[in-house]
């Protein structure tokens, strides 16, 4: 009986690391299939709000210029590095034109996400290519939206993305993956910590003096 049991635990287990491991393919698969248009005010005035938006409206509007159409989530990520400094130029003229002085940083970079609604899609926390609008201290509320493959679309439509099926029904059907995007998570988690750690033991033994020859 105890044999049995063991055998039942071991087979739950396996099937459980089974599921686990599944959603973290199609998360993958998701992070990267997607581009993320993230942007950070200065502070939480409702100056810095209100230009924050400003910025966001000048963006969306550009942002059919700056990814040719039926371009692939790669070829996406080429164009927009290739556009950083106009993408900039763009959200600073808009913030001057507005009386703001703060300065920008754009980027495009990998960025940790917490799980995110859209309509009704549900981007699960991980680690998204983002196209990052940072103004003055980026201290305040930010802005986000789907920038690929859907374009940045209000708020108020209704975006489509193409993906495969698997990533399409987690976005769709978040409820089906919450337990095990919740492990997936600790698991990352757990990843990070390891590799911080074994950076900082690999950099003092590196730092250790090498003993001395004896003569």
């Amino acid at each position: 009986m105890l044999k049995t049991i063991r055998i039942l635990f071991t087979l739950l287990l396996a099937f459980s690391a089974a599921n686990i491991a599944d959603a973290g393919i199609t998360l993958h698969k998701l992070e990267h299939s997607v581009i993320r248009l993230h942007i950070l005010a200065n502070s939480d005035s409702t100056a810095d709000q209100t230009e924050k938006l400003l910025v966001r409206d000048a963006l969306i509007a550009g942002a059919e210029n700056w990814i040719p159409a039926n371009s692939d989530f790669t070829a996406g990520c080429e164009a927009l590095s290739a556009q950083l400094q106009v993408i900039r130029e763009t959200a600073e003229q808009t913030l001057r034109a507005a009386g703001c002085s703060d300065e920008v940083r754009v980027t495009l970079e990998q960025t940790d996400f917490q799980a995110r609604q859209y309509g009704s899609m549900t981007l699960p926390a991980g680690s998204y290519q983002a196209l990052r609008v940072e103004i003055g201290e980026a201290a305040g509320q930010n802005w986000w939206c789907v920038m690929y493959p859907a374009i940045c679309i209000p708020a108020a439509s209704e975006p489509t993305l193409a993906l495969d099926a698997d990533a399409e029904n987690m976005v769709l059907h978040p409820e089906e993956y919450e337990v095990r995007l919740k492990c997936l998570d600790a698991a990352r988690a757990v990843g990070k910590w390891l590799s911080v750690k074994l950076s900082c033991f690999r950099i003092s033994k590196t730092d250790q003096p090498s003993p001395k020859e004896e003569g």
